[in-house]
């Protein structure tokens, strides 16, 4: 569980990693700079939020038996799909505020952490080494 909760942490630090150069590069070439900035925030908070929701019902869904373990696994998975259309349905509605493309690059950082994770590890590990 101990390495679970270190993935964890290296994941969400994964997504803000893959959050900071799309934050800057949509903060140049954006017309509304401040919904570009918090399209792209909300997204990777919402990144960050889904994938904690991942760690959580995986390991409750590990103390199921098969049947029930499948069963809770894909209502998890309808939960985050359904936050994540929530969050881009808001900004579609509000985009004067909150950008949808802003929205969509942070959400990205879910699938962009699961290659950043290895980097973001080797790192951690040599920063602990040295301290």
């Amino acid at each position: 569980m101990r390495e679970a909760k270190k993935i964890l942490k290296e994941m969400i630090i994964g997504v803000f990693i893959w959050s900071l150069p799309v934050l800057v590069m949509l903060a140049f070439i954006a017309e509304n700079k401040p919904a570009a900035v918090c399209g792209v925030l909300a997204g990777a908070f919402t990144a960050a939020g889904i994938i904690y929701h991942m760690y959580k019902h995986l390991d409750i869904a590990l103390d199921m038996d098969p049947e029930n373990a499948r069963k809770h696994t894909l209502k998890s998975a309808f939960q985050r799909t359904f936050i994540m259309a929530a969050v881009l349905t808001l900004s579609m509605i509000w985009y004067g505020y909150i950008h949808p493309i802003g929205v969509v690059l942070g959400l990205m950082g879910v699938k962009m952490t699961a290659y950043i994770q290895p980097y973001v590890h080797k790192f951690l590990q040599k920063k602990s080494m040295a301290g």
